[in-house]
């Protein structure tokens, strides 16, 4: 072989293996320089995102003639019932201000989904007379609750039934003086949890959204602040939309990244956890889902997004989490919809 074939093969080469890491060194590039004193769990990967499969069709929920959002699910003998919130399409995107909460239900995890009824309503809220939104639904004991913002008070209800069907009953008073919540109550009875304060003095001279932490030594409150006013994430970094779930011997929370402080992208999918409850840690600076990459599909397809909201975990009764829910605005606009996003079985092990 000639000198300039040779010049020639390991130009290709080097070209070639340029090509290859051009994409993510491009992707750090265009992540904010964090302070130094961040910790992250995986600095230059993120398991959860490699945890995320392609979505079958079944699993992408939509309602004719409505808005639907803030999608939270549950088990019960061999049914899921998806709860959400849903509002009528003329009111457009403004409209989640006077929304109610609805059922679906599915053999499969995965879809499809049948609507079933209509589950809270202001129009029949002994408070929550304007919207009832971000519903959330859990067990206790034998009972079920749903949680939810209540509007226009702004701050956290409870409703009760004793199957999953109703009737709910719901509490006559908010509950917990926070929005939007994620609550995680322990086998004792006991309860924590996470929610966005807003202080009134701002940092950027846009309001901040800070994460805040709560605890009660049973369900039903008072609940009391966890340690201060300061804000618990890292960095003075800020959140949207939390949902806990606790695996590992720690809370690990999932919410979107207000502000791209974290990662670039706004409201992208991010990653917490803390062994305390007071202390977290930033999981991965890498998104683990983002209105940037299409949405891959069974069917070989892709889905282009313009956002993605609302994050909820399933977690299976092995503990696994297995489906991360979320709603989404579709890129050609329009009212939003429900995905149910398959995760092969991941458990943290940072």
């Amino acid at each position: 072989m000639t000198n300039n074939k040779i010049k020639f093969t390991l130009f290709l080469i080097f070209w070639c293996q340029l090509q290859t890491i051009a994409q993510p060194v491009e992707s750090v590039l265009s992540m904010p320089i964090l302070p130094k004193d961040i910790k992250i769990s995986y600095p230059k990967s993120n398991p959860l995102k490699d945890a995320l499969q392609p979505v079958p069709e079944s699993a992408i929920f939509k309602m004719e003639g409505y808005y639907l959002w803030d999608p939270s699910l549950i088990k019960v003998g061999d049914t899921y019932h998806l709860f959400c919130s849903r509002w009528p399409k003329d009111k457009e995107m403004i409209g989640w201000q006077k929304s109610h909460v609805v059922r679906a239900t599915s053999k499969s995890l995965f879809g499809p989904y049948q609507f079933q009824e209509v589950v809270l309503h202001p129009s029949n809220h002994p408070w929550a007379t304007q919207g009832i939104h971000n519903p959330k639904i859990t067990r206790v004991g034998n009972k079920y609750l749903l949680y939810h913002l209540g509007i226009p008070q702004w701050k956290t209800g409870f409703a009760f039934a004793d199957s999953i069907q109703g009737p709910w009953t719901p509490v006559p008073h908010p509950v917990i003086g926070t929005n939007n919540p994620a609550l995680l109550i322990r086998p004792d009875g006991s309860a924590y949890a996470v929610g966005k304060f807003k202080p009134k003095v701002t940092r950027d001279g846009r309001w901040d959204a800070n994460m805040q932490a709560f605890e009660a030594t049973n369900y039903n409150g008072p609940y009391k602040l966890l340690q201060d006013t300061l804000n618990r994430l890292p960095g003075n970094f800020e959140l949207e939309d939390p949902t806990i779930w606790w695996a590992n011997k720690q809370y690990n929370v999932i919410c979107t990244d207000w502000e791209a402080k974290v990662t670039g992208v706004q409201k992208s999918v991010i990653y917490y956890t803390s062994k305390d409850g007071i202390n977290y840690e930033l999981y991965s600076q890498i998104p683990a889902w983002s209105q940037t990459e299409p949405v891959p599909m069974q069917n070989g397809k892709s889905l282009n997004v313009k956002g993605i909201e609302r994050p909820q975990v399933y977690v299976n009764d092995k503990g696994k989490l297995v489906a991360l829910l979320a709603s989404i605005y579709p890129a050609e606009g329009g009212p939003t919809y429900i995905i149910i996003r398959p995760v092969k079985n991941f458990v943290p092990k940072n």
